[in-house]
């Protein structure tokens, strides 16, 4: 993995941890990730000035659904495409980590 990719995922890691309102061990610990690790990229983006410049501003990301597609039950999943990537969402899917599917995946160059 080059650095961009891993810096765009430590990114989308630390958009999750601040929006979720845990302390930074308890989301490290629910996520599985060394909580040093974590507060070396926090550094990262606090030293570069990064969280500030990114963090306000808002994205949007543009979802084609097409409605034949969709089950009647409300029940199935939903298929997200981009480009030649899809990411299937199926109902009580981690909300936090389809977050960081999403960013990682609007961030690749």
């Amino acid at each position: 993995m080059i650095l961009k990719d891993k810096r765009t995922e430590w990114k989308a890691r630390y958009d999750a941890w601040k929006e979720s309102g845990k302390s930074v061990a308890a989301w490290c610990r629910d996520q599985a990730i060394k909580v040093h690790q974590m507060y070396y990229w926090m550094k990262q983006f606090e030293r570069d000035g990064s969280c500030e410049e990114t963090s306000a501003q808002t994205q949007w990301l543009t979802v084609q659904v097409d409605e034949e597609s969709l089950p009647t039950s409300g029940q199935g999943p939903i298929i997200l495409h981009f480009g030649a990537i899809s990411v299937e969402v199926r109902p009580g899917a981690n909300m936090g980590l389809l977050s960081n599917v999403v960013h990682v995946l609007q961030n690749r160059c």
